[in-house]
């Protein structure tokens, strides 16, 4: 029986990995020059390969898929230590390789897939007969029978009026952010904020992205309220060109300094959100209305927040995939 993985990304990567651990011979099909690419770049090229514990609060889309899929799944240390990779977490639960290179991450895998044939540079414009792992990432799927919802890039920075960005280019502050839609907070983070030419960026205001909100507010000095900064002075607690755009505006500004939303930049999207929904997967994640075909990472509906949690969904989602196509070969 063929075994094809369309995808040669992390969750790709890491079924291959899991089908050669059992001895069963698979091939990734990848349309880039290289598996792994986009791997390479994660955590700044550190790899935050997983997070723990995991808050199931970071997962939108289909969470009780995920729910489900996590609850045989031993986490990430445990499943590259058994590949052979040292890890480490830091004071956040950030899950990073020991050696601080997402390069080892990386070779750790494809050294795992001992029994996998690699056709790069090759575009796969049909589904192969046979069992068809589907990792195809961001792509946008089309699949016989099978309803899909919309993808939209997700973890990005988001773009907003530049006439209040530009003068603070270049400059980070730590805030509590607040994404509003319709006047009403929909979602808060605490976090690095950095002005950019058009647009604002950072782990918090990435995570926030995914909320559509219509506004962005700023908290600047969450542990200051209003009374006490009547006597502080702002060059004491700001950069220069910060002072001097609050200085033009009510003291209030401060603890809620408003930037419309205008788009984002998809480019910089770290992931896509939407994919399969869980209503067309059974629970190994084969799809219903045809099981010899699996979908896994980010190709379902199915996506986290930074720090480790869309690769904790990636390897997990392969790991169920893959063991329950060897279950399927052993029977």
């Amino acid at each position: 029986m063929s075994i094809t993985i369309i995808g040669g990304g992390a969750a790709g990567l890491a079924c291959a990995a899991v089908l050669s651990k059992a001895g069963i011979k698979n091939t990734i099909i990848e349309r880039n020059p290289r598996v792994g690419k986009k791997l390479l770049m994660t955590g700044n090229g550190r790899c935050n390969l997983g997070h723990t514990p995991l808050e199931m609060s970071r997962y939108h889309g289909d969470v009780a898929l995920a729910e489900e899929v996590f609850r045989d799944w031993k986490g990430s240390e445990a499943f590259f230590n058994d590949l052979g990779l040292i890890c480490r977490t830091d004071n956040s639960g950030r899950i990073y390789p020991y050696s601080n290179t997402a390069n080892s991450v990386l070779d750790t895998l494809r050294h795992a897939c001992t029994h996998t044939e690699f056709l790069l540079n090759t575009e796969c414009t049909e589904i192969p007969k046979g069992t068809v792992i589907l990792a195809t990432g961001s792509r946008q799927l089309t699949i016989d029978n099978v309803q899909l919802t919309i993808t939209k890039p997700s973890l990005c920075p988001i773009i907003t009026d530049p006439n209040l960005t530009r003068p603070l280019k270049g400059i980070r502050v730590i805030a509590d952010c607040h994404a509003i839609r319709n006047g009403k907070i929909i979602k808060s983070e605490y976090g690095e904020v950095q002005f950019n030419e058009n647009s604002l960026s950072g782990i918090c205001i990435m995570n926030l992205s995914r909320h559509e909100p219509d506004t962005i507010s700023l908290d600047l000095t969450p542990e200051f309220s209003i009374e006490q900064l009547r006597s502080i002075s702002l060059s004491g607690l700001f950069h220069s060109r910060i002072t001097q755009a609050l200085e033009k505006q009510p003291l209030e500004t401060i603890k809620s300094w408003c930037f419309p939303v205008k788009g984002y930049v998809a480019e910089k999207a770290q992931i896509t959100a939407g994919g399969v929904p869980a209503k067309e997967l059974n629970p190994d994640l084969s799809l219903k209305a045809r099981p010899n075909i699996y979908v896994i990472g980010e190709a379902v509906n199915v996506d986290g927040d930074c720090g480790g949690y869309n690769l904790e969904w990636a390897w997990a989602s392969a790991y169920r995939a893959a063991k329950s196509i060897s279950r399927n070969i052993i029977k």
